[in-house]
């Protein structure tokens, strides 16, 4: 980068000198045509210190104006012409606009009244007194307006390329904030998106892990009583198994995004809740009112995942001899869950890693619905889920799903 700016420094520097060359070429061949030679002399060397600026009008504008001003004086004080090296002028003046800021104006604006007014004047010292003043004023009024309207285009010029620059850095920063939104957005989706995962997975294998910890148990005290007892547990092991397997199968596929899934099947959605049930043991029962509705997959998986997390921790929790109750209400407003034991949950011991009852509360609020769950009055917990109908909100049903 450094390369690159010196290498461009050098060649605007290098331009610079060829424009003061060709000025000094332009304004030194009509000296000549001046009879005095000591005159010749003194506009020679002036014209050479004005043409100077020109090459000094980028690096250094206001050692430029400085040089172009005391030529100028010096043209004054010892010529009565003017001389073709004021054109030099003009271009020093919107050099110093162009390339310095608003500091240099007051120098600038001293030096354009004082030229305008001392070079006419002396140039029109030898006119007839009836035309002197009119014709000085004239000279005085353009020559003032050729520095002014060079200055105001530099300083035009200028702010039009500081505006650029400034839309450039807007936009740039606009880029780089909708690149870290766009990324924090993406974060933030990955992040639910692994959230969601996990609790579908939790959800999965806690309930089926607790079915098979229980009939396993069971088998194992029925082993030489009731042998063909145990062997109903361990069938109901192998199908838990089975299914748990095909469910973690179907969540693996969603999340490698593969559309065909012969073998993996739907979601769980309202009629595999008596299956559930079923498959939760003897203690549990279930009742119906109403008939299972036509409900999107997610609703229906949002209510079979409550049923399964709250027999879940009924399993773990509620003892050997307590007994469960699973109520499903259908209606045109809604779908209420209702799952209640007469067990020892609440008072039960846990190793608080548990995420089963906020992850029910996560669900149920996601789908626009109500939650409570929590001790039973006379004994035993309960947990109560109310979902509204997806035509109960409208398009803005799936809030956060």
């Amino acid at each position: 980068m450094m390369e690159l700016h010196w290498s461009r420094t050098s060649r605007q520097t290098w331009t610079d000198v060829g424009l003061a060359a060709a000025f000094v070429s332009g304004a030194i061949a009509p000296i000549f045509i001046i009879n005095d030679k000591d005159a010749i002399g003194w506009a020679i060397g002036w014209s050479l210190l004005m043409c100077c600026g020109i090459a000094l009008r980028r690096a250094a504008p206001l050692v430029a104006l400085a040089a172009t001003f005391v030529a100028g004086a010096g043209m004054v004080v010892t010529l009565t012409m003017p001389l073709p090296a004021l054109l030099t002028v003009p271009v020093v003046a919107y050099s110093v606009a162009r390339y310095q800021d608003w500091s240099a104006a007051p120098f600038v604006l001293v030096s354009a009244i004082l030229g305008s007014i001392a070079g006419p004047y002396t140039w029109t010292r030898d006119v007839a007194v009836p035309y002197r003043s009119m014709g000085a004023a004239v000279v005085m009024a353009l020559c003032f307006a050729v520095v002014a309207v060079a200055y105001l285009a530099g300083r035009l010029v200028r702010e039009s390329r500081v505006n650029e620059q400034l839309e450039q850095e807007i936009a740039t920063q606009r880029f780089t904030a909708a690149q870290h939104e766009s990324r924090q957005a993406s974060q933030i989706a990955v992040g639910r998106a692994r959230a969601e995962v996990a609790q579908e997975l939790h959800d999965v294998l806690a309930h089926s892990l607790s079915i098979i910890v229980v009939q396993a148990e069971g088998a194992r005290a029925l082993t030489g009583k009731r042998p063909e007892a145990a062997a109903e547990a361990l069938t109901v092991i192998a199908d838990t198994g089975r299914r748990s397997i095909g469910e973690v199968r179907r969540i693996v596929a969603l999340m490698r995004g593969d559309d065909e899934a012969p073998n993996f099947g739907p979601s769980p959605s309202l009629s595999d809740i008596a299956a559930l049930v079923e498959a939760s043991g003897e203690r549990v029962n279930l009742s119906v009112d109403g008939e299972t509705p036509l409900v999107p997959e997610s609703l229906g998986l949002v209510v079979f995942r409550v049923v399964q997390e709250s027999l879940t921790n009924f399993l773990k929790h509620a003892g050997p001899t307590a007994m469960c109750d699973v109520l499903l209400r259908y209606s045109e407003e809604g779908i209420e869950v209702v799952v209640r034991d007469d067990g020892i949950g609440a008072m039960s011991h846990s190793d608080g890693h548990g995420s089963g009852v906020p992850g029910m509360r996560e669900r149920v609020l996601s789908m626009g619905g109500e939650f409570t769950a929590g001790p039973r009055h006379g004994g035993g917990y309960q947990v109560r889920a109310r979902l509204p109908m997806p035509n109960r909100l409208g398009k803005g049903w799936l809030r956060g799903v």
